[in-house]
């Protein structure tokens, strides 16, 4: 590792590249950022943010968090504490002095791991035996950092009332400061009236034809950002329907921050309700639906319900019930 660096960071989401930006930007380290390779949008998102870098912050890739870099550093960021690779880093090395970022609303979740009011595990996923092995032990051993003072969350939902209190841990809100002051040209042109893509029918957790007509009746005019695990026959449904499907291979948050002209988001519960809500223009609305009870699936659990509930801001027009 090249001496000069303070802090080593390991993401594996445009999110989360988003986020460690946030968190490297608000301090003087000299950081370096792994991306992991081979994850869809996080390349081309990385290679629209780096001319915009701060002085003290690169980037590089990898194949793993096991990359000597990372796994050898003492002070680390992560934006997905519940990853398989990290996981596997903080079971079999000491956590050091650890920033973690966003990775959506997983960060309300680790807090309450954190808070010993849940079990390490990933939301809506039951884990094969040896992840749940190795969370076992990553997170007894975060909770230990974190009573010990050497842990960092730093998270869009600091304020949020959902947020449980995480004792010895330091909360920073993420503002999106460094993300609000970039004087860039918008990397697509957008209608007025946007609709945000969801993973929740793909994953499996709520019903496609529910999701479809909630789609769908936003009616021809608006402009759909898929999120990048919908499929191309998915896309080309919304298309005909006379949706205009805006796929910039860029996050959300860049976007929409950057198009002066959109003026109404609407999305389901998920971390785009804390996110956009600090990067969105001041004239824009975001609006977000609350999902219905009929729309879960079984793969649905308990804390994936109550967290995405209690990211519902606003429930825009009348939803139907599925």
């Amino acid at each position: 590792m090249t001496p000069s660096v303070r802090r080593v960071g390991w993401v594996e989401s445009p999110l989360q590249l988003i986020n460690a930006l946030e968190a490297a930007a608000s301090t003087d380290e000299d950081t370096l950022i792994l991306l992991r390779r081979g994850v869809a949008q996080l390349a081309d998102t990385a290679a629209w943010l780096e001319p915009h870098l701060p002085a003290h912050v690169r980037f590089d890739d990898a194949a793993a968090a096991t990359d000597p870099r990372f796994a050898g550093a003492t002070h680390r960021l992560v934006g997905d504490a519940f990853s398989g690779q990290v996981r596997a880093v903080l079971a079999s090395r000491a956590v050091g002095d650890l920033v973690v970022v966003d990775d959506g609303s997983a960060a309300l979740h680790l807090a309450a791991v954190l808070a010993g009011t849940q079990g390490f595990s990933r939301m809506g996923q039951r884990e094969p035996l040896h992840q749940r092995a190795l969370g076992r032990v990553s997170g007894r051993r975060l909770r230990d950092a974190a009573r010990a003072g050497r842990v960092t969350l730093m998270t869009a939902y600091a304020d949020h009332p959902a947020m449980p209190a995480v004792p010895g841990a330091r909360m920073v809100p993420n503002r999106y400061s460094w993300l609000r002051t970039l004087a860039v040209a918008a990397p697509a042109t957008l209608p007025p009236t946007v609709v945000l893509g969801s993973a929740l029918a793909v994953d499996g957790y709520i019903d496609d034809d529910a999701y479809g007509r909630w789609v769908l009746a936003h009616g021809a005019g608006a402009a759909y950002l898929p999120h990048r695990r919908e499929t191309p026959a998915w896309l080309d449904v919304v298309r005909a329907a006379g949706l205009d499907v805006v796929d910039s291979g860029l996050p959300a948050e860049i976007v929409l921050g950057a198009d002066a002209g959109v003026r109404t988001v609407t999305s389901l519960p998920s971390s785009t309700g804390a996110t956009l809500a600090r990067v969105l223009r001041d004239h824009a609305t975001l609006t977000v639906t609350p999902i219905p009870d009929a729309w879960w699936t079984g793969r649905a659990d308990g804390p994936l319900r109550s967290t995405l509930a209690a990211l519902t801001i606003t429930d825009p027009a009348p939803t139907e019930e599925a």
